[in-house]
């Protein structure tokens, strides 16, 4: 500062210009600070404040007249001349790439170390002379005379690591230009040609000394690259929904996709979803209802669900190709101080067509599978009940009583509890059947069955285990309970007539009972004890229950 202590400063036109395009870029600095979300963002505010330093320090030195005051400004507008395109370097790999996270603070201090040191180098110039030479002066005797630099070598090495930046800027917006296709390629190739002018500007001014005002061009066309910026944000919103679109979307994807905005037109579309509406060009714009093949039943979907149901996969059916797609339909959002406003949507649909008709056959052949096995379940106890049931009195049948005794001769073991098993035969039976025919007979078994089952609990069971011979078997009844029970059914049964084809006839029973464990532990005991009792009720005058003693 003590180069300056005794120069004179004077406002030109050129200085006033300068301060015009300072007070510029602060505004755009502080426009773009409020737009929030948007890959690049940090990088690309200090790029605006790298951008106003260089501009505010060649302010400075086209107002300063001494010659040394302006050296010192040149000198103090490195930090800027360095950080702009660094910064530049870093917001376009984000800003491509959509990487939104903020670059971390190691790496943002490792990038000031060079720019740091070249300042410093600057700075110390009148020291060594390695960064202006000895040439370095004022074109003419004039106050205020523009300085014509001998650039040194520390200047060329700076200017090699400016280059390095500006080269990388000018590679990933090519590669960027190259493998978009649309409206992206229309953007990238602006950001072409934005990054060529200060890259064109400085090699003009170092290489041929080409000067603005006097004074090196690069800032001046930094300052244009950033307005021209401006007017792609506020003109065609590149931060708003092209860029999130970009990075929501895969041209690669083997399934159509399209992003359409708040007005359902469809602004972007991968090549999948052109082939599939046959529309090769002239696309964009065009709403989404007036899209071929699919753009009807689409706008329809969407219209017709609420937002949760629009955020899981729903089934669409284009029934103008007989295909099937799922749709998840993504919305676009930008947070504003008044809240979330959405954009647009992206939709993505995978066509299904193949799976969902493989899933229709499948159901199918699964219902006819369930079907044929309800018939052979049904067939199958049809079977099971024929084996183990008596087709003429529908009782069970000898099969199934081995079975049942050892499941109720476990059950009373663990709980202590008796079981009282009764051997009934029908009395003189032969003789109805000699005198009325077998067919009436039948009626009679059949009767005896129903009213044997009507006398039982739900815990008892009856077997028909010969001609008209019966076995009840009665868990957990003694022998008080069970002689009640069968003298019961026994005066029952020869009070009431049974019903035949040849007219009413009276029938009735002998039985003997026997009881477990007092007995016989086994089912072949017990029924010797019964057919005992069952001789001695018969022995006895018939219609009467006996049990031995």
């Amino acid at each position: 500062m003590n180069a300056c202590a005794d120069s004179a400063w004077a406002l030109s036109g050129p200085v006033l210009l300068t301060a015009s395009v300072c007070i510029g870029v602060l505004l755009l600095a502080r426009w773009v600070k409020q737009q929030r979300y948007f890959p690049g963002r940090e990088s690309f505010i200090v790029l605006h404040l790298a951008s106003l330093w260089w501009m505010f320090a060649a302010s400075l030195e086209m107002a300063a007249q001494g010659a040394e005051c302006k050296v010192f400004w040149a000198s103090m507008a490195w930090p800027g001349i360095l950080a702009v395109p660094t910064f530049w370097a870093i917001f376009l790999w984000q800003y491509v790439n959509s990487v939104r996270e903020p670059l971390p603070v190691r790496s943002s201090l490792g990038l000031v170390v060079v720019p740091l040191l070249i300042w410093l180098m600057a700075l110390s110039n009148p020291w060594h002379g390695l960064f202006y030479g000895a040439g370095t002066a004022p074109l003419t005797d004039a106050p205020g005379a523009p300085i014509r630099y001998q650039h040194g070598p520390l200047f060329y090495a700076a200017a090699v690591y400016v280059y390095l930046f500006m080269a990388f800027c000018m590679g990933v917006v090519l590669r960027a230009a190259l493998v978009s296709y649309g409206v992206h390629r229309r953007h990238y190739l602006a950001f072409v040609f934005v990054t060529a002018v200060p890259w064109a500007a400085n090699i003009s001014y170092v290489v041929f000394d080409w000067m603005l005002f006097g004074f090196d061009p690069t800032p001046f066309s930094f300052a244009f690259t950033l307005l021209a910026f401006a007017w792609l944000i506020v003109g065609v919103r590149l931060f708003d929904l092209l860029p999130i679109a970009r990075h929501l979307l895969l041209d690669a994807l083997l399934d159509p996709v399209l992003v359409v905005d708040a007005r359902l037109r469809v602004i972007e579309a991968n090549p999948a979803a052109l082939k599939l509406a046959g529309l090769p060009n002239e696309w964009q714009g065009r709403t989404l209802a007036d899209w071929p093949i699919l753009g009807a039943d689409l706008q329809a979907l969407l219209t017709r669900q609420s937002k949760d149901e629009l955020e899981q996969e729903q089934l669409l059916t284009l029934a103008n190709s007989a295909r099937y797609f799922e749709v998840r339909v993504r919305a676009i959002e930008r947070i504003t101080h008044r809240g979330t406003l959405v954009l647009g949507r992206m939709l993505y649909l995978r066509d299904v067509t193949q799976r969902y008709l493989s899933e229709l056959k499948l159901a199918e052949a699964l219902a006819i599978s369930e079907e044929r096995l309800r018939t052979i379940s049904n067939l199958h106890e049809q079977l099971q009940e024929q084996a183990l049931c008596d087709p003429l009195t529908g009782l069970y049948n000898r099969r199934y009583l081995d079975e049942f005794f050892a499941r109720e001769l476990a059950l009373a073991q663990r709980e202590h509890t008796p079981i009282a098993l009764a051997l009934i035969d029908l009395d003189h039976f032969k003789r109805l059947n000699d005198e009325h025919g077998h067919l009436e007979g039948d009626d009679v078994l059949k009767g005896v069955a129903e009213h044997l089952r009507d006398s039982l609990r739900s815990s008892d069971a009856v077997f028909r285990i010969g001609g008209e011979e019966f076995l009840l078997i009665l868990p957990r009844a003694d022998a008080q309970e069970a002689r009640q029970r069968l003298d019961c059914i026994c005066c029952s049964l020869a009070a009431h007539p049974l019903p035949t084809r040849g007219g009413a006839r009276y029938v009735t029973l002998s039985a003997g009972l026997a009881l477990w464990p007092e007995q016989g532990l086994v089912l072949d005991e017990l029924l010797q004890v019964a057919d005992a009792a069952l001789y001695q009720a018969k022995d006895e005058g018939r219609n009467r229950v006996c049990s031995l003693a």
